[in-house]
């Protein structure tokens, strides 16, 4: 087993260090693993002086052990990921070990003067954003609002209690996707990230807001969300079939038909219908222009039956025809 011990008190040195121990010569502001703890690479990033974003992108080769040692800063660290862990809590560190199981991605809220150890197995693919708030950024909310303190410490802690349950909302989730599997036509620099990092974290204030009002965002119902995912993902695989209807995708999710509607356009901000003629012109679009096929090809593979039909969805989707010849 491989073990690493670091915090979070300068990003600086934590890169440095990780440079040092995985990627020494390497020159990119990606740090690659070296092929026998792993495939991907780690990324470090001040958003602001006192702000860091911090990418994890790789299959572990090997088992590793991660030591987050607790600094006496008031400091937040917010964790966005999309790999699934199980937590126990003590009373000085969490005890975080991998797992296999389902997840649609999440985020939990900690604080950095409680440490904690993470267990990443032989396999793991672990797919990760966070954000370190250091307690100078922060204090200036809290001046500004005599109960915020109260209000990021009650979300903090209900982040905790429902550690296992809490999903990423539509708007993070593409904001993750952007920032740990970045859309390769896109130029990948300081400020592609920079960026998607502080949008990311505008959706942490305006939840942590949330408790001015009723609205809770730790209050949902987790398998469910689990099911939506996996209707979802049943929809991509699938889209060289006919559209089997939104009755037979509720009985999939084990949800009637109201509830499922609501709370999949809630999740993907489309329809069940909307998301899946969606992502067949997104995979009508790499066929034609990524792998070359012809129109004829394309919509045979994705069963489309109007060629007319189809070009419009298309160049209403993309602003380009797609390619003519046949």
């Amino acid at each position: 087993m491989y073990k690493y011990s670091f915090n979070f008190s300068d990003i600086d040195a934590l890169r440095n260090y990780y440079r040092l121990q995985l990627d020494p010569n390497g020159t990119s502001d990606r740090i690659y693993f070296p092929p026998e703890i792993g495939e991907g690479y780690l990324c470090y990033y001040k958003i602001a002086p006192e702000v860091f974003l911090i990418i994890n992108n790789y299959k572990a080769h090997v088992d590793i052990e991660y030591i987050r040692e607790p600094i006496a800063e008031n400091d937040i660290i917010l964790h966005f990921r999309k790999y699934a862990l199980d937590h126990q809590i003590g009373e000085n560190e969490i005890v975080s070990t991998y797992s296999d199981s389902y997840t649609p991605g999440n985020m939990r809220c900690m604080d950095a003067q409680k440490g904690e150890r993470v267990y990443i197995t032989k396999g793991a693919e672990v797919k990760s954003t966070m954000i370190v708030l250091k307690s100078s950024y922060i204090k200036p909310y809290f001046m500004k609002s005599g109960n915020m303190a109260e209000k990021v410490d009650n979300y903090i802690r209900q982040s905790h209690q429902n550690i296992n349950k809490f999903y990423l909302s539509y708007k993070q989730s593409v904001l993750f996707d952007q920032i740990v599997s970045p859309n390769i036509d896109t130029v990948e620099n300081y400020l592609y990230f920079i960026s998607r990092g502080i949008r990311l974290l505008e959706t942490f204030w305006k939840d942590v807001l949330k408790w001015e009002t009723e609205s809770n965002p730790f209050n949902i119902n987790s398998s469910q969300v689990g099911n939506i995912y996996k209707v979802s993902n049943y929809l991509e695989n699938n889209l060289h079939e006919p559209f089997v209807g939104v009755d037979q995708l509720a009985t999939m999710a084990h949800m009637s038909r109201t509830n499922f509607f609501s709370m999949f356009k809630e999740i993907h901000d489309k329809t069940p219908l909307e998301f899946f003629n969606n992502k067949k012109l997104e995979s009508s679009y790499n066929m034609i222009f990524s792998e070359g096929l012809s129109i004829r090809e394309v919509m045979q593979n994705l069963n489309y039956s109007n060629s007319s039909k189809f070009k419009k969805a298309f160049f209403n989707r993309f602003d380009v025809y797609p390619d003519v010849s046949v």
